[in-house]
């Protein structure tokens, strides 16, 4: 249902409130059991220490993280997506989609695995929006 909320939102000119879909800065780290600080759990399904950043709770701060190369690449918006995503007039919605689901053996620049789908979904969403302000207005 987030997924579905978060994507009307962004339809209709707000911001989201998730990683997921949108252009807005990720604005969240991981503190590991172990007090090591890490980027987005949902990283680990891309390859085997994506998260990782190297830095820990007990000799580096937040403001270090923030200032981490893997973070700010999360803080680009629509200038951190790859040509094809940004080139999409479905950019500004998607936002290229889950950062983990575009790796692809070089980097996070591709689309999303879930591109195609994504796509019909926003489409979909954006007409049944379309179609209940036309029946308010028509009313």
């Amino acid at each position: 249902m987030r997924l579905f909320e978060e994507l009307a939102v962004l339809l209709l000119g707000g911001r989201a409130a998730s990683e997921a879909v949108g252009l807005a800065p990720v604005d969240l780290v991981v503190i590991e059991t172990d007090g090591t600080i890490e980027q987005a759990d949902s990283l680990k399904a891309a390859y085997d220490g994506a998260p990782g950043t190297g830095l820990d709770v007990w000799r580096h701060g937040f403001a270090e993280a923030a200032a981490h190369p893997a973070f700010r690449a999360r803080q680009r918006g629509l200038a951190g997506l790859g040509p094809v995503c940004a080139g999409c007039p479905l950019a500004r919605v998607c936002g290229g989609g889950l950062y983990a689901h575009r790796w692809a053996g070089d980097g996070f620049g591709h689309p999303s695995v879930y591109c195609a789908d994504l796509d019909r979904l926003i489409r979909h969403i954006a007409g049944r929006l379309r179609a209940g302000v036309a029946g308010l207005v028509g009313s």
